[in-house]
């Protein structure tokens, strides 16, 4: 299976070739930069939770050296080098992989592409820290200590059976969210300035001088409103009081929408906003103490949109708004839980965003080989992503070499 894999992601993605401008700062380099990264990249493929896990097969040599290549770094040397080596690399590695995406059709896109962004925290320490930590006092047994903690804002294409993330980017000290990811969206506006159309974000994100950044970039936003913006609210709930609003059913749940243009009460928005407010009541059958039992819960959302009523429905602003949620459940808690996303593999701040976007590249090509590659048969016989990652630990071996290491004599 990890020979299949290989040769897929040369044919498809010429792996071999994005890997050849892989370079770091050192000067007269015994290992290659590129066998550092297939290291790393086959680490992720497996699913293997830690360096300390990867040790084990460097030290049987033969297991990775079709992959790799002849000479196989140590793990500590995968730390320090992915110390040395500058994001940019591994950022257009992830561009052109994605851009590789669509150009095979592997998406099914609409007329407009849609991009989350949201912020995460990757791990937290109270003894190890680097320049860029952020930090916070916390409470340990009636003590004052200081944490050590990194987060991050990641962009995230949403609406597609493809779990996509485009881009990563750390907070440095004292830095909020939004600064990082106006950093994060001017690098994401540039490396695919036609896969994104629209920017989802929650209510951190609606103020203006995000909104206008997005404008300007000639990009549209859907931000959550909540009840610390009062003015736009109240004046959309007393527009809303005298319209009738529209309905539809969703699976398992009831939605009534009022959707209306023109409010200009958002301070320092230069231009009118939609407001889109949904009222969904939702039918839940759960199985307690061995009987099943129906419950209803209500809720009620506000969204500022900068789309008019004839770019974009009510529905469709509606399913964005809500699909928000797959930068949470497809990218942070899939990768969190099976492939380590919130291990800290070496700490310093190139080494952590290399790791990220290492984890990112994996997890692309492994979706590609799972969805757009294997057969229905033999995506049953694996059952999972996280089983073909299990399949292509046992595959590795003497017999398993990438079309990109050349053949011996």
């Amino acid at each position: 299976m990890m020979a299949r894999f290989c040769g897929y992601l040369e044919k498809v993605f010429q792996l071999g070739k994005l890997m050849q401008p892989l370079r770091d700062s050192r000067r007269r380099p015994v290992i290659p930069t590129q066998a550092v990264f297939a290291s790393v990249l086959t680490m992720f493929a497996t699913a293997r939770p830690s360096l300390n896990q990867l040790e084990k097969e460097i030290r049987i040599p033969a297991r990775l050296r079709g992959i790799v290549g002849p000479r196989l770094p140590s793990v500590d040397s995968i730390g320090r080098i992915y110390a040395q080596l500058d994001p940019q690399h591994l950022q257009q590695m992830l561009s052109a992989i994605n851009h590789q995406v669509r150009r095979s059709k592997m998406l099914h896109l609409g007329d407009w592409k849609i991009a989350a962004v949201d912020g995460h925290e990757f791990f937290s320490s109270r003894k190890r820290c680097c320049p860029q930590c952020q930090t916070r006092t916390i409470k340990v047994q009636g003590e004052e200590v200081t944490e050590y903690y990194h987060q991050g804002v990641v962009c995230h294409l949403i609406e597609e059976d493809l779990a996509l993330p485009l881009d990563v980017e750390l907070l440095r000290p004292g830095e909020g969210e939004e600064t990082a990811a106006k950093r994060l969206l001017e690098r994401v506006f540039q490396n695919y300035s036609r896969s994104v159309d629209i920017v989802v974000g929650d209510a951190l994100y609606f103020d203006a001088p995000f909104i206008n950044f997005c404008r300007e970039h000639h990009k549209h936003a859907i931000v959550v409103i909540k009840g610390d913006h009062r003015l736009l609210l109240q004046d959309a709930q007393g527009v809303f009081s005298q319209q009738a609003p529209c309905e539809w059913h969703e699976p398992h749940r009831h939605v009534r929408c009022w959707d209306q243009e023109g409010f200009t009460s958002a301070e320092g928005v230069r231009e009118p906003l939609r407001v889109l407010h949904t009222e969904e009541t939702v039918y839940r059958r759960e199985r307690i103490a061995g009987k099943w039992q129906q419950s209803v819960e209500r809720s009620q959302w506000y969204w500022a949109v900068t789309l008019s009523k004839n770019q974009l429905n009510s529905r469709a602003v509606y399913r964005a708004g809500h699909r928000r949620w797959d930068v949470e459940n497809d990218c942070f808690n899939t990768l969190s839980t099976h492939w380590a996303l919130n291990h800290c593999f070496k700490h310093a701040p190139w080494a952590i965003v290399n790791f990220i976007l290492t984890c990112f590249i994996a997890f692309v090509l492994l979706q590609c080989f799972w969805l757009r590659n294997l057969k229905p048969p033999a995506r049953h016989c694996v059952g999972t992503l996280i089983g073909l990652a299990s399949e292509l630990y046992r595959s590795l071996g003497a017999d398993c070499r990438a079309p990109w290491q050349a053949r011996p004599p």
